[in-house]
């Protein structure tokens, strides 16, 4: 099971901004308490629950996946260690390729974030794109900056990312 929470919610808090109607935005909050009943419903019965949404509308953007994470931990009662996995290793098994996607180990594919602190402590840090010091999709670098770098200790000075750095995390299957 995949629920699109974020979908309702978002169509919640932003609907009159958007011109729905408070009847329709009603709706949609009928809709998002029911489904997220639902969902505990599912996992008390030992269910399982991807991570999953509607994505790519005007209050629900492209780029604001990782809300469904603060979901699944604020409304259906995950740890944040169980909402990472289940967008990533069950994501792997829910698309029939548990040999191939979900984690990080020789020949799967796998993109990683740098995070700039615990998404363990705090799920909602993934949310926040200045957070977000380097992303790498299929082994390549897609996003870095210049707060990341290999240390030396721990009072060592942050640096851009080195082309030696690069060529040995990307060149790894």
């Amino acid at each position: 099971m995949c629920p699109g929470l974020g979908f309702e919610l978002f169509s919640v808090e932003r609907g009159k901004e958007f011109g729905l109607s408070q009847r329709v935005i009603d709706g949609h909050q009928e809709t998002l308490e029911a489904g997220a009943e639902s969902c505990r419903k599912v996992l008390k019965a030992g269910g399982t629950m991807g991570l999953g949404g509607d994505y790519g509308f005007a209050w629900t953007p492209h780029g604001t996946y990782a809300r469904d994470l603060e979901h699944f931990v604020e409304r259906l009662g995950f740890t944040p260690m169980e909402a990472i996995l289940s967008a990533t290793k069950l994501g792997g098994e829910i698309m029939l390729r548990p040999d191939e996607l979900g984690q990080v180990q020789p020949g799967y594919l796998a993109d990683l974030l740098l995070v700039d602190g615990d998404p363990l402590e705090d799920i909602t840090i993934l949310q926040d794109h200045d957070k977000l010091h380097a992303i790498m999709k299929d082994g390549r670098f897609h996003k870095e900056d210049s707060g990341i770098a290999p240390r030396s200790g721990l009072d060592a000075p942050a640096g851009p990312v080195t082309d030696a750095t690069r060529q040995v995390v990307e060149a790894r299957p």
